[in-house]
């Protein structure tokens, strides 16, 4: 499952910070919780791959391959950041990094700039050594055109523990006022290849609305960053319809939670309109009367798991169903 989005002078700033209020961050952007931004940047291109195989670099480019490299399975990131401030510099910047990932035992595995790194000041490394920067060159931050002006700086880190595995680069760019910075972060987990639950009964949905007055089904399932309902969902629908075909006394909420990847307005919407997609496929397919149903969005305000981890967020992702007064 992936995202990818795009966006269409004073002090120096020589702090790491994270912070969920940032500049102009696109929507449905964020930063890797073990990986803080630099003050004064904001996000303008977002990719998010829920599971991948991706090697970093660890050595410089010889022309043919990179001289070493570590790989690492998970979830992928790839964000790239620019600044506020077009007077800083890429060694600020990196050493910002660095100072900020070993505080948080991160083990740096390579760092080297410019033509430490390859021919051309580094282009040949950045352009033909790695791929884990094409993505974000492609909606910003092409190195700057000439050789002299790129200053180019590459950092490899490993987490102490081995699970968080990311390369950063910063540089110069083209058609930007200052530089820019462009991340692959790699989170270990395993591929999830079977369900974690079995999809629920009428009588499941029933005694959960009894007991608690409430039920989650976690089967409605939708495409994502959209309210678009995937196929796969079919099933789980027939059984809400067939629910309200058995109890016709009954009223329902249906109420879509988010995980809180984003800003809290974008999954304030986000679910609403999932749980007004919820609505309109009952009454459209099963012909539930529209009188016994009302939508509603509770966006992230109520994980019922830690959003630290990839299962975590996909619990947190889902649409519950809530019992009205008849």
């Amino acid at each position: 499952m992936r995202n990818r989005l795009f966006a269409g002078s004073c002090a120096a700033v020589m702090a790491l910070a994270i912070s969920n209020a940032s500049l102009a961050d696109i929507d449905g952007a964020y930063d890797h919780a073990d990986i803080p931004r630099v003050a004064g940047s904001s996000i303008v291109y977002f990719d998010r791959t829920e599971f991948d195989r991706v090697t970093i670099p660890t050595g410089p480019y010889d022309g043919d391959a990179v001289e070493s490299s570590q790989t690492l399975e998970g979830e992928v990131l790839s964000l790239s950041y620019t600044f506020e401030n077009p007077d800083i510099s890429t060694l600020q910047i990196k050493r910002n990094y660095i100072q900020a990932l070993e505080e948080r035992g991160f083990d740096l595995l390579y760092t080297a700039s410019g033509d430490e790194l390859s021919t051309g000041a580094g282009r040949s490394f950045f352009v033909h050594g790695t791929e884990i920067f094409s993505r974000g060159t492609r909606g910003c931050c092409r190195l700057a055109t000439r050789t002299s002006n790129r200053d180019l700086r590459y950092l490899a880190a490993r987490s102490a523990d081995g699970t968080v595995l990311a390369g950063i680069a910063t540089f110069n760019a083209r058609r930007v006022d200052g530089p820019a910075v462009l991340m692959t972060v790699v989170t270990a987990e395993e591929m999830d290849t079977q369900m974690d639950h079995q999809p629920l009964t009428v009588g499941d949905m029933e005694a959960g609305l009894i007991d608690e007055g409430r039920v989650a089904v976690q089967d409605i399932l939708f495409e994502f960053d959209s309210a678009r309902i995937l196929p796969e969902s079919s099933q789980a629908l027939s059984t809400v319809a067939e629910l309200m075909q058995q109890l016709p006394d009954m009223k329902l909420l249906v109420v879509g939670h988010t995980d809180n990847a984003g800003s809290y307005h974008y999954n304030l919407s986000l679910s609403v309109e999932r749980a007004n997609s919820v609505v309109s496929y009952l009454t459209g397919q099963h012909g539930v009367s529209d009188d016994r149903l009302q939508a509603a969005g509770a966006g992230m305000m109520a994980p019922i798991a830690t959003n630290r981890t990839e299962q975590g967020r996909t619990l947190n992702r889902r649409v519950e169903l809530v019992e009205m007064q008849r």
